[in-house]
């Protein structure tokens, strides 16, 4: 799939390798190259479905105010929230943010 970050830090989090990576940032390095990790993840498959088999992301579809939208862990305080859209008979993930669950 190809992906498509909500914001150009997000993608600045993912082009610049771990170590170039300069300034203070809200996430750890660990963090980051887990963002890293999964967006890679969801750049090799072609169906969300397909992250179910990866039991430990624990993909889900989220409810309420964050309906269409989608998460995976990154560890077990972060979550990768993104939304599956259409382009072209293309699909397209949009990284909405890296989210505290539990805030």
């Amino acid at each position: 799939m190809k992906v498509d970050f909500k914001t150009d830090h997000l993608e600045y989090l993912y082009i610049t390798p771990l170590e170039e990576i300069k300034g203070k940032h809200p996430f750890s390095k660990d963090i980051i190259k887990q963002f890293k990790k999964k967006v890679q993840l969801l750049t090799v498959i072609s169906k969300l479905e397909q992250l179910k088999q990866f039991r430990g992301l624990n993909f889900e579809f989220l409810k309420g105010d964050r309906k269409g939208e989608c998460s995976i862990r990154l560890n077990n305080q972060y979550r990768l929230i993104f939304e599956q859209t259409k382009e072209n008979e293309i699909s397209v993930i949009l990284i909405n943010e890296i989210s505290k669950h539990y805030e």
